[in-house]
Formats: C-alpha cells, sequence, structure tokens
C-alpha cells in the first residue's frame, strides 16, 4: 500500500519533471528578460553579489504584484524550497545572507535543482509518515501547530503555481516586442 507521503513525494516529482522540461534551453538573456516595466528579478548588489527582490521583506506584496522575470520564479522557488526544508528539516530559519542567486541561466537552474533535491526532495523522503501528522515546528511561527503535512501541500502548491509561470513566460517570450 502506498503512503500519504509516497504519493506527495510522486506529486512533486512530476511537477519537477515538468519544469525541468520547461527550463531546457533557457538563455541568459530569456532568464533575465524584463517582461513589463518595474517588474520583480534578481539584480547584483554593489558586491555582485546577485539578490532577489521583494523577498523577506516583511511587509505585504504591493497591489498590483510586479510581474517577475523567469530569474525571480526560479529565485523564489528555489528559495521556497530551501526556507520551508531547512524550517521543517532542521527546525531553524534562515536569512537571505545564507542563500546564494545566480546572474545567469545555467547557475539558476542548477541553483533551483540543488535547492529542490538537497533541501527538499532528498529529506522529505527520508521523512517518516508519522511526521506528517505532527506539528510543522516553532520555526514556522504562527503556524508551528500545524501538521508537517499542511507544509508540504503548501510547498507544493507555490511549486506548482511558480512553475505554471514559469513555462507562460517561456511561451511569451518568443512573442516579445
Amino acid at each position: 500500500m502506498t503512503s500519504v507521503r509516497e504519493s506527495i513525494a510522486r506529486a512533486f516529482d512530476e511537477v519537477w519533471r515538468r519544469t525541468s522540461g520547461r527550463l531546457g534551453g533557457l538563455t541568459d538573456d530569456e532568464y533575465l528578460w524584463e517582461p513589463a516595466p518595474d517588474g520583480w528579478t534578481i539584480r547584483p548588489d554593489a558586491s555582485g553579489r546577485w539578490l532577489i527582490d521583494a523577498e523577506g521583506g516583511g511587509g505585504p506584496a504591493p497591489d498590483p504584484v510586479p510581474i517577475a522575470t523567469l530569474a525571480w520564479r526560479i529565485g523564489h522557488i528555489g528559495l521556497t524550497f530551501i526556507d520551508y526544508g531547512t524550517r521543517l528539516f532542521q527546525g531553524r530559519n534562515i536569512t537571505l545572507d545564507e542563500v546564494e542567486f545566480s546572474g545567469t541561466a545555467a547557475g539558476g537552474i542548477r541553483f533551483l535543482e540543488t535547492a529542490f533535491r538537497v533541501h527538499w526532495r532528498e529529506p522529505f523522503e527520508a521523512m517518516s509518515e508519522e511526521r506528517l501528522w505532527e506539528p510543522s515546528g516553532p520555526a514556522f511561527f504562527g503556524y508551528a501547530d500545524y501538521p508537517a503535512i499542511d507544509t508540504a501541500l503548501h510547498v507544493l502548491d507555490e511549486f506548482t503555481h511558480h512553475s505554471a509561470e514559469l513555462g507562460v513566460l517561456r511561451d511569451l517570450y518568443p512573442h516579445r516586442s
């Protein structure tokens, strides 16, 4: 009999398969292409370190939310795996200083794959079925008492949602003006 954890893991693997397939052939120009002015992206700071716009600001997102680049979406998905994975599997919070974003398409894809496999998928695979029903833990603040399955499903929702947006942006790029 298949466990709930195995079913969720299969869903993550399917979203990963589609996402990684859609990222094949991504160029640096497309990765950093800004489909609308004043959008969210990743940018180098004065030292050359790449930072992601609007993550960790603590406030509500602007209304309307800026259109994000492929680089931002890849960074955001990877950051979700790193942040939620570190909180769920290690019981601690991260800072953005611990995360290295990339200014190139190849580096961004490597970042995303490492974040998925190392920070989320491998520890999730090692998680016991019983752990899914236990509280997520104090690193989740107001959601600390929610079961870990709720956290896993939230990460799956974020992954699926933003991966679909990656596909839409890839479809739009050849039609840019």
